[in-house]
């Protein structure tokens, strides 16, 4: 375990039959996350297991028609999301592939997936003390695998937040390698007024673990690169939201829950 940075953190771990086990205990990583730190955990993901899910989302994607209407958190579809937020008023320009339906892909594409997806969601299991499955409940909050891809050129998602619950940890897992496929463009988070920018210290098979009542947003990729939708060069990651679309959305208000908090706690042990 090392602090690189400012409320940034790197964890070893192991990937041992088909699971990320860190150095630390989960209990530990979880304390460090909710301090609040970005913790960075080195997952240990063979290169080609990460690739192979960039790959297998472009070929599902080339097959499946974009998504044109409103989302409907039960399928699986992708979507170029070039649009502002209604509530946060966050912009964003990006490609994103949302899994909902992980277990009705056909072979071997769900296989291919699931050997990213289920480390990810096991691990997650284990930092919040959960036992969730994949599956579409509605009413209750469930799995939304996402691969998501920041062209070249200037693609970004704008200053966001969510509320801390049912979530409480965030997972964005990088799927190639920051100064080979891509030079620009990563995960930036506010603590404590503290601006931390992980960019170019998150490489391929590293997940960040982010409190997730956090402000957060991806910074924008180079405008001296030509804008494409079709080029799969830049930045792409594997996130695992656990949540209820049709629950209580983000306020417009952002959240700083655990400030609050710390104040709360001081005053009852004056």
């Amino acid at each position: 375990m090392q602090e690189v940075a400012k409320y940034l953190i790197k964890v070893n771990a192991e990937f041992k039959d088909g699971q990320i086990v860190p150095e630390i205990s989960p209990e530990e990583v979880m304390r460090l996350v909710n301090e609040p730190n970005i913790v960075i955990i080195k997952t240990g993901i063979p290169e080609a297991v990460l690739r192979n899910v960039i790959e297998t989302t472009r070929a599902w994607a080339a097959k499946t028609p974009l998504a044109e209407g409103p989302d409907t958190f039960d399928n699986n579809q992708h979507k170029q999301r070039l649009h502002i937020a209604k509530i946060q008023q966050a912009p964003q320009l990006f490609h994103d592939h949302t899994f909902d339906a992980i277990l009705d892909l056909e072979q071997p594409a769900q296989q291919n997936l699931l050997q990213v997806f289920d480390p990810m969601r096991r691990f997650w299991n284990s930092l919040t003390g959960n036992n969730e499955p994949y599956g579409v409940r509605k009413g209750e909050p469930y799995f939304h695998p996402q691969v998501t891809h920041y062209p070249l050129g200037g693609s970004f998602f704008g200053r966001h937040w969510h509320p801390l619950n049912p979530q409480k940890v965030g997972t964005i897992l990088a799927l190639n390698q920051y100064g080979q496929d891509y030079h620009s463009g990563g995960t930036g988070y506010v603590i404590n007024d503290h601006i931390v920018e992980t960019e170019g210290y998150q490489d391929m098979g590293d997940m960040i673990l982010f409190r997730y009542d956090l402000p957060h947003w991806v910074s924008p990729s180079s405008f001296a690169d030509r804008f494409s939708w079709d080029d799969p060069a830049g930045r792409w990651v594997a996130i695992l939201p656990f949540y209820n679309p049709w629950g209580t959305p983000a306020d417009y208000k952002e959240p700083q829950g655990w400030k609050e908090q710390i104040v709360q706690a001081k005053e009852v042990t004056a």
